[in-house]
């Protein structure tokens, strides 16, 4: 689907937020006389300036449209979509429409559990220091409807579950960094998550699917799937416990990496080979690595007062994700973990802190007291060094109250942060000052 489409007949586009905006930017240039109407479940936090907007759900209204454009966070088994679907109407998301309109890109298309920005970012940075014109998009930073007239060597576009879901789209190459249950809610199960996560390797006409093949899951989700191009395995690229290796070279110490954590070294061995592969200087991308910096809210070491090491991981929004950063952190810190309950098994996190007991432990709503209860009742943390907090100022508190001078606190929530937060940046600034005021 191209703008052209756009100009005959009604489109319908559900959800008004980042990429909703992006798309009235881009029809207001190219297609101006497009009849467009938008469908919100909430008044949007910015109204449409030109188009109608209704308030309802799509099985509220009477409006028969020609075509339906998805935001990425409209679910795709809507009834009103499936029956649109059937009766022939086309329905897809936002994000296609650049796709349609730049058949000419050369895209590098990034998904992944956990770890696909700061892929991402690598790429894309590797890239530029090559000296490639680098365009980074997609579900990190720009909407991919605002670089339609950028004309860079290279897209690197990061996409979501939710995007992928009904992506129609093309990439030259493909990276899937690892897989492990998330947004079954949104998707209706484990399997048509990662369902939608693989569609990535539609996008490919040929060209490679790289692979961290140090994820089982993933090894195994890709084993039919043709071109795959696994990292992280043995004769390949691989982060090992002293850092980067290829065949019998160490390419980058563990001390040396810009990022914390040893999944970080996947992250890093993955884009290393992506970039090798596209332009064969992997000495000069191994040395650009020392300038990269990390991306917001993940992992991301903080100034605090007393000495103490403030860590912003709100991006955790699963407990796989939370243990990942509890591995990567310094010995026993005092976590700030909840959100939105889901039914997530924390088990993982309780065995981990059995293991390597925390210093301290304050739960946030909705979850947290619940995984404050489990991982104190299995020993990961003493039970006189928990505490509750109704906000985020207040869990700061109580984490400074817990802490030792010279020590770490980590908020890796391993939740979403809605609705409390309208999303993890929101929720990583509000963190970030809480510790400033602090001072």
């Amino acid at each position: 689907m191209n703008f052209a489409a756009l100009k005959a007949g009604r489109s319908l586009v559900l959800g008004f937020g980042r990429e909703g905006r992006a798309l009235e930017r881009a029809i207001s240039r190219r297609a101006p006389m497009a009849q467009v109407e938008v469908l919100c479940d909430r008044v949007p936090d910015v109204e449409p300036r030109d188009w109608p907007l209704h308030i309802g759900t799509p099985d509220s209204v009477s409006i028969v449209p020609d075509r339906v454009l998805r935001s990425p966070g409209v679910p795709i088994d809507l009834p009103a979509l499936i029956r649109w679907h059937r009766a022939g109407i086309p329905v897809t998301c936002i994000s296609s429409l650049w796709f349609g309109e730049r058949p000419d890109a050369q895209v590098i298309a990034v998904t992944g559990s956990k770890g696909k920005s700061t892929t991402a970012a690598l790429i894309a940075h590797l890239l530029a220091a090559s000296g490639k014109s680098v365009a980074l998009g997609g579900n990190i930073g720009v909407p991919m409807l605002d670089l339609l007239e950028d004309r860079s060597d290279w897209f690197v576009i990061e996409l979501s579950s939710y995007q992928l879901a009904d992506l129609q789209g093309h990439a030259a190459a493909a990276v899937i960094t690892r897989l492990f249950p998330e947004h079954q809610d949104w998707h209706g199960g484990v399997a048509n998550y990662y369902a939608a996560k693989l569609r990535v390797a539609n996008l490919l006409d040929g060209g490679p699917l790289w692979i961290n093949g140090a994820d089982p899951v993933l090894a195994q989700a890709v084993a039919d799937l043709p071109n795959v191009r696994p990292v992280n395995i043995k004769g390949t690229i691989r982060a090992v416990a002293d850092g980067i290796r290829y065949q019998r070279r160490r390419l980058m110490a563990a001390s040396d990496s810009p990022l914390l954590g040893r999944h970080n070294l996947d992250n890093l061995a993955l884009a290393l080979g992506v970039v090798d592969s596209i332009g064969g200087e992997l000495e000069s991308a191994r040395q650009s690595l020392a300038t990269f910096r990390p991306l917001p809210h993940r992992l991301e070491p903080m100034r605090g007062p007393d000495g103490t090491r403030w860590i912003n991981d709100s991006i955790a929004t699963t407990p796989y994700a939370t243990l990942a950063a509890l591995q990567a952190s310094p010995p026993h810190p005092v976590l700030i973990v909840g959100g939105l309950e889901r039914g997530a098994d924390w088990q993982m996190v309780a065995e981990f802190c059995r293991e390597h007991p925390l210093g301290g432990l304050v739960g946030l709503p909705d979850n947290g007291p619940a995984v404050c209860r489990l991982v104190a009742d299995a020993g990961g943390v003493e039970a006189g060094r928990v505490s509750v907090a109704g906000n985020m100022r207040d869990a700061v508190a109580a984490a400074r109250r817990l802490s030792q001078s010279g020590g770490a606190i980590l908020l890796s929530p391993g939740a979403p942060s809605f609705p409390r937060f309208r999303d993890f940046e929101q929720r990583g600034n509000a963190f970030r000052n809480a510790v400033r005021d602090l001072a």
